[in-house]
């Protein structure tokens, strides 16, 4: 009797995982970590920042940098 109500409680949960995840995003995006980031290292390392939409929001010397941003919900290595 208590299988039921954790499968349950299991395929809520990975429902509401992908939920979150935007169709067209690039398969190089990597999400932004919580909580966010208040210091960052001075390296470049160029990363397009994507809203939660996957919408640029601009470029930023590294992910941690993009990340520290409001709004910014994913980073994508620029070539």
């Amino acid at each position: 009797m208590i299988r039921f109500p954790l499968a349950g409680l299991t395929l809520i949960l990975a429902a509401a995982g992908c939920a979150h995840t935007p169709a067209n995003l690039p398969d190089n995006a990597r999400p932004c970590p919580e909580p966010r980031p208040q210091m960052c290292t001075m390296e470049y390392r160029p990363v397009i920042g994507l809203d939660k939409n996957g919408e640029t929001l601009g470029e930023y010397s590294n992910a941690c940098s993009g990340c520290a941003k409001e709004g910014v919900a994913y980073t994508v290595p620029v070539k």
